[in-house]
């Protein structure tokens, strides 16, 4: 494999869901790709599974924007992530020329992981999330072999605890954030629907174009940023905290809704997303 820098792309349910957003993220991955990068593809499917937990009439149980997850509830996780989000998905970049190759963290044992055991969430007291897990360590050796083969890995964000050969949730951020890590990305975009940090998400006039630590755990602090949104930016400082062992020059939230958008944010360009920095 050429040593071009690697691109780590999460990509949330919302944007699978709309089609809008599908095509300018497969438009999206194109253009990095041109621009040198090596693209790995790590993707969620909240809506979709909660979704499907609604029709099998379970109910949908987050802490802290994590998914608690029953083992009932493993079934539409696993249906979700690794079914119908996935191959959604694929074809999409598929139909783009992009030669996606579709897989789970389960997949030749790329996410090991181990149950997580009950812990005390600020606010909420123990919590026991069921069968997740936290992730142990990632495998490159399949996702190398993807990218040499000129392939675009796409993951869903399962893991296994190989011993036990037992599948559990990972939360996607988290995963994308130790896939980057392993995989030394220099690039990571967490991409989603609404494309950023907002002082009021409800007014895109007043998008954080940068945030430093320190700023963004203010937000968390005030309310700001919540729900889903929080294990989105603790992944992304937690990635900054350690950018020079990691490689990773630049971690940012963006849309896929604009063409050109990913290669802009990697050359510095501000006009798109929230970047996260050192200060």
């Amino acid at each position: 494999m050429t040593q071009s820098p690697v691109a780590l792309v999460k990509v949330g349910g919302d944007v699978v869901d709309d089609l809008e957003h599908l095509a300018g993220l497969a438009d999206n991955l194109v253009a990095l790709r041109a621009a040198g990068f090596h693209v790995v593809v790590v993707h969620g499917g909240g809506p979709q599974v909660t979704a499907l937990q609604e029709k099998l009439g379970h109910k949908t149980v987050k802490v802290a924007g994590q998914r608690v997850t029953s083992r009932d509830d493993l079934f539409a996780v696993t249906a979700c992530l690794a079914g119908v989000v996935n191959v959604t998905l694929c074809a999409a970049l598929v139909k783009a020329g992009l030669p996606a190759f579709g897989c789970h963290g389960a997949s030749a044992g790329i996410i090991g992981a181990k149950k997580r055991a009950p812990l005390e969430v600020r606010g909420h007291g123990v919590v026991d999330y069921g069968e997740v897990g936290d992730i142990e360590n990632v495998d490159t050796t399949p996702l190398l072999a993807l990218l040499a083969a000129g392939c675009v890995p796409v993951i869903a964000t399962l893991g296994i605890d190989r011993a036990a050969g037992r599948v559990l949730n990972i939360n996607g951020d988290t995963a994308a954030a130790a896939v980057a890590s392993a995989m030394s990305a220099s690039l990571v975009l967490l991409v989603t629907a609404v494309g950023g940090v907002f002082q009021d998400r409800h007014d895109p006039s007043t998008r954080l174009t940068q945030l430093t630590a320190l700023e963004a755990r203010s937000l968390i602090d005030s309310g700001v940023i919540v729900d889903g949104m929080i294990p989105k930016v603790e992944e992304a400082l937690g990635l900054l905290s350690t950018s020079t062992r990691r490689g990773a020059d630049t971690t940012a939230i963006v849309s896929a809704a604009t063409a050109g958008a990913f290669a802009a944010v990697a050359a510095g360009d501000q006009r798109h997303g929230t970047r996260f920095i050192s200060g």
